[in-house]
């Protein structure tokens, strides 16, 4: 027979040993702790309910802390005042064709590489463009006083002819006073070195049909409106080749100024083509306004000493008013007569009292309708 089983004995918790009794924490410890324990129950809740920081916030804490708000909104504008701007496009001259020589020089003598043969006659030398497209009216312009307030610049016709009254033109007359010479002066060519030499710019001065042939005769060699224009074109050659040097052309001759050649839109056209084709500016007498294909400017007044003398001294000083309404005039005395040149110099001595500059008149020239001209090139040696 199978022995009963045992019952499991009883565990029995310890007994404190004599004289110990068991202890409890004191009444306010107790709610000390539970109160401790609420208030951090609490603020997890609340922490819970509102969630983590606004990003806001957040930035603004780093921010103070790193720098306040002023330095950082001035590192902004500066960086955004200092950024690099386009490149600005290249100035081009509002006027004047851009001379080459350096202040207070004397005009080149004749360069060989703006010169060419006529396809006409190959014995004929005249303008041409030259390396890097160097142009006759940038190397034989005078240079330009670089001064503020309005300018005048003064051509005067009619030189080679009368030896005398050429001459005294170009001693008496100041080197920014431009000279014309006609192609049918017997002395031109002489005259054209003299006035290089002395700092005059010089320009050709050519024949044009006038208005009326039967009573006005421009000279054999005259451009006419008989037949094609192109048949013109000798006559020209003719013309551009009686020396050499000169910085531009007019229609300035004498008391002529090619009223009917020019009047015809087609005759002065394939003339100003032909004019920039060489590098030539072109001044106009006539005052008939901008034109196209070369570098020009129009008169504002025309001084005719032999049809009416008397009238000198008003016009220069209608010249004078002109350029201070406008900052600029141009001036045409068409004769070089002892009383006209005396005259005239007399008047230019008066024209830094009234704060205007003498200037040549390539200073002047304004660019073809819808073009511009580009840098002027290097100067080409002779």
């Amino acid at each position: 027979m199978a022995a009963a089983s045992k019952p499991a004995p009883k565990i029995r918790a310890p007994k404190l040993a004599k004289g110990h009794r068991a202890r409890r924490l004191p009444k306010p410890l107790i709610i000390f702790w539970g109160t401790f324990a609420g208030v951090v129950l609490v603020t997890i809740a609340v922490l819970q309910y509102l969630g983590p920081p606004a990003p806001m916030l957040a930035a603004g804490i780093i921010h103070h802390a790193v720098a306040p708000a002023a330095p950082v909104k001035a590192a902004v504008t500066t960086k955004t005042k200092t950024a690099s701007p386009l490149p600005a496009p290249p100035a081009l001259p509002e006027t004047g064709t851009g001379s080459t020589l350096a202040p207070g020089q004397p005009i080149p003598a004749p360069i060989a590489a703006l010169l060419g043969p006529s396809a006409t006659n190959p014995n004929w030398l005249v303008p041409r463009l030259g390396p890097n497209n160097t142009a006759s009216m940038q190397a034989y312009a005078a240079s330009i006083p670089s001064r503020p307030g309005p300018r005048v610049a003064l051509l005067v016709a009619d030189i080679g002819d009368d030896n005398t009254q050429s001459q005294e033109a170009v001693t008496t007359l100041p080197a920014a006073v431009s000279l014309a010479l006609s192609p049918y002066g017997q002395h031109s060519s002489a005259i054209a070195a003299l006035a290089r030499a002395s700092g005059h710019e010089t320009l050709l001065a050519i024949p044009m049909q006038e208005a009326d042939p039967s009573t006005e005769n421009a000279g054999n060699e005259a451009l006419v409106m008989a037949g094609p224009i192109t048949q013109d074109q000798p006559m020209l050659d003719w013309n551009l080749s009686r020396f050499q040097g000169y910085a531009g052309v007019t229609d300035a001759i004498g008391v002529t100024q090619g009223a009917g050649f020019m009047a015809n839109t087609n005759a002065k056209s394939w003339l100003l083509q032909e004019i920039a084709d060489k590098g030539l500016f072109f001044i106009d007498a006539r005052q008939t306004g901008a034109a196209p294909y070369a570098w020009n400017r129009t008169a504002d007044v025309v001084i005719d000493p032999v049809l009416a003398p008397q009238a000198e001294a008003a016009q220069l000083a209608q010249l004078a008013a002109d350029a201070k309404l406008q900052g600029n005039a141009l001036g045409i005395l068409l004769s070089p007569a002892p009383a006209a040149l005396s005259g005239l110099a007399s008047w230019i001595q008066t024209l830094n009292a009234q704060g205007i500059t003498l200037v040549p008149v390539s200073a002047l020239a304004l660019p073809p309708i819808g073009a511009s001209l580009p840098a002027p090139a290097a100067a080409v040696a002779p």
